[in-house]
């Protein structure tokens, strides 16, 4: 693995992940993960707790989050609010500055769809699945900037899917979303160049996670993606140098049917 040949090169006779992970790009910064109760979200906060990062974690389910913060050593704060709720959104980003300040860096982490034809999708799935795929990535992302402008070195990772960059048949509203995903992050990579804010997306393809109702353990590697090592290629595109900008990357497991 990737990172395993990095520690080796650089570590030849004692390393571990969290040897790389205490980065000096990622200490005391501010970083807000959502979706973070489950999944990658749960990945990518074990992996970013050693680095010495301040961690604000937002999911619905508090009792999910308390938990996991009681698990990892580290400075970290959590939050359960619906992110599609403007004001319970608007309530977690003011107790997060209360607690560690601006916010540095952005993971719009938090995703849902299901595997269904748009003809037997209700009106309520449709709408939940843009809102909290794009409308709430663009919102959110759009309260942080005046952080992100005073912030050196900002970042902003949108956790996209391979249906970003393909059609599938009976996820067409899914595949939408993440299509305005793709849209939105590559538009403000641009925009926001000029304010030294690197833009970033990450495409997985099959993760084995909780997508679609399916319990963690459901599709492991080789025909999905374990969320560990995902949250590895997440850290990695964080911690590059601040010239150098992996807009995006796409990952499958050696499985998946193209």
């Amino acid at each position: 693995m990737l990172m395993n040949f990095l520690l080796r090169k650089t570590c030849p006779t004692d390393y571990s992940p969290k040897l790389l992970l205490m980065n000096t790009e990622l200490k005391e910064r501010h970083i807000l993960i959502t979706g973070a109760s489950r999944g990658l979200g749960r990945s990518l906060a074990a992996r970013l707790a050693p680095t010495g990062a301040k961690l604000s974690l937002l999911a619905r389910n508090f009792n999910e989050l308390e938990a996991l913060r009681n698990s990892l050593d580290g400075r970290i704060a959590v939050y359960g609010a619906d992110i599609t709720d403007r004001q319970a959104l608007g309530d977690a980003l003011s107790y997060f500055r209360d607690q560690h300040g601006r916010f540095d860096i952005l993971i719009n982490n938090a995703g849902t769809g299901a595997y269904k034809p748009l003809a037997e999708s209700s009106v309520d799935e449709v709408e939940v699945t843009l809102a909290v795929n794009l409308e709430s990535v663009a919102l959110l992302t759009h309260r942080l900037l005046p952080d992100l402008r005073e912030s050196d070195n900002a970042r902003i990772l949108n956790i996209s899917s391979d249906l970003g960059r393909r059609p599938l048949a009976n996820m067409a509203v899914y595949t939408a979303s993440k299509h305005g995903m793709a849209g939105l992050s590559q538009s403000l990579t641009r925009e926001l160049a000029k304010d030294d804010i690197r833009v970033m997306m990450l495409n997985p393809g099959i993760i084995d996670t909780y997508f679609g109702g399916k319990d963690q353990g459901d599709t492991p590697p080789p025909y999905g993606i374990d969320p560990d090592d995902l949250a590895d290629i997440a850290v990695f595109m964080l911690t590059r140098p601040g010239y150098l900008l992996m807009d995006e990357v796409t990952v499958h497991p050696m499985k998946q049917d193209f």
